[in-house]
């Protein structure tokens, strides 16, 4: 889960460099809208709905990838 979510973070949202597990999406630069559309897109991609509060500056990729596997979710082939 955490590779597919560094794919998404490198391609849709331009994060460069190295995505680190205990990065921040604050880390990382990403502002709320374009944590709104993540959210969006996980739901989309993966079928599991993640709440805004769980995707907010000061989540880790680490707690999304977690709690994307708690849910359930699947990387699509």
């Amino acid at each position: 889960m955490f590779e597919y979510l560094c794919t998404i973070l490198s391609t849709t949202y331009q994060v460069s460099g190295t995505i680190e597990p205990t990065m921040t999406f604050n880390d990382l630069e990403l502002d709320s809208l374009s944590l709104a559309e993540l959210g969006a897109q996980l739901e989309d991609d993966l079928g599991v709905t993640v709440e805004e509060e769980n995707l907010t500056a000061e989540t880790t990729v680490a707690d999304i990838a977690a709690l994307l596997e708690a849910q359930g979710a699947v990387v699509p082939a």
